[in-house]
C-alpha cells in the first residue's frame, strides 16, 4: 500500500519486434527533445548513461523535471527473453521524486493559503456554524497534505502510457 504513495513506476513494454538500434535512437530523440512541441525548457533532458541494452536519462531544470514527471528514466532491452522465441521486452523505471515534491509544495502552499484566509476571515466566516470549523480543518488537511499524494499515485499510469507511447514512437521510426 506504501508503495502507490511512492513516486516510482515500472513496467515492461513489449512490441512484436524491437528494431535493433532502439537505444540509439531513444537516446537521440532524448537529445533532440522528447515532445516536439514542448519549449526547450520543458524539454530538458540528459542522457547519463548509454550502451547497447540500456539507456537511463534525467530531466534538466523544474520546468522539464514537472512538465510530465520522467524525472529519472531507466530503460533495459531484454536481449534474451524467456522462454526463447517469446516477444522482446523493454523494461523501464520511473522515479519522478521532483515532480512529487513541486505537489507537496504546491498544496502545502495552498494549504497555508487556507490558513491564512481563516485568520483574516474566520471570524466573519467561521462563527456561528457549528461544523464550520471542523470542515474548514479537515479541507486544510486534505488539500494541503493528503492531495498530493493522492496525485502522486494517480500520475503513474498517465506517465506509464505516455512513455510507452515513446517507444513505440521510437521503435516505429516515426519521429
Amino acid at each position: 500500500m506504501v508503495g502507490l504513495f511512492r513516486p516510482e513506476f515500472s513496467g515492461t513494454f513489449s512490441p512484436e519486434r524491437i528494431r535493433p538500434d532502439f537505444i540509439s535512437a531513444l537516446a537521440e530523440r532524448v537529445r533532440r527533445g522528447l515532445f516536439p512541441r514542448a519549449s526547450e525548457r520543458r524539454n530538458s533532458y540528459k542522457v547519463m548513461n548509454e550502451s547497447e541494452s540500456e539507456l537511463r536519462f534525467r530531466s534538466e531544470g523544474l520546468l522539464s523535471a514537472i512538465n510530465i514527471g520522467w524525472n529519472d528514466v531507466q530503460v533495459q532491452i531484454d536481449l534474451a527473453p524467456e522462454p526463447p522465441g517469446a516477444p522482446p521486452k523493454i523494461h523501464y523505471r520511473v522515479t519522478f521524486f521532483n515532480w512529487a515534491a513541486y505537489g507537496v509544495a504546491l498544496c502545502g502552499f495552498i494549504g497555508i493559503c487556507l490558513i491564512a484566509a481563516a485568520s483574516i476571515f474566520g471570524s466573519k466566516y467561521l462563527v456561528g456554524y457549528p461544523a464550520a470549523k471542523t470542515i474548514f480543518w479537515v479541507m486544510v488537511v486534505f488539500w494541503g497534505f493528503v492531495w498530493p499524494w493522492i496525485l502522486v499515485a494517480l500520475h503513474k499510469r498517465p506517465a506509464a502510457t505516455a512513455l510507452e507511447r515513446l517507444f513505440a514512437e521510437v521503435n516505429g521510426g516515426e519521429e
